[in-house]
């Protein structure tokens, strides 16, 4: 089973587009960043219940490319750009980013 965002923009604050939550505890999250930097913060269940407690960790800034996070008890993940769309120089993209989160 897996959960995507597919080729978002980043939003240059958290938003709920921008956000994979109530994640049944997938094992494996895929990060693909082109364009600009962003950062993105796990959300993590303080038990092991399906309806435990989670909270948000600290957030992790990332250049453009690939990560594959491995972690236990990951019960979401938020992004946004590091730099905000109107800090950008004329013409130049926001951040793209896909998100897989899979068990």
């Amino acid at each position: 089973m897996s959960w995507a965002l597919n080729n978002v923009t980043a939003p240059d604050n958290y938003t709920d587009a921008a956000t994979l939550q109530n994640l049944p505890f997938p094992t494996r999250i895929n990060i693909d960043v082109t364009n600009q930097a962003i950062y993105w913060q796990l959300q993590t269940a303080a038990g092991t219940g399906l309806y435990s407690e989670a909270s948000w960790g600290a957030e992790v800034y990332m250049p453009p490319g690939s990560r594959s996070l491995y972690r236990a008890g990951v019960r979401g993940i938020r992004i946004r750009a590091a730099t905000p769309a109107n800090q950008l120089p004329a013409g130049t993209p926001q951040a793209q980013v896909t998100i897989e989160a899979a068990e």
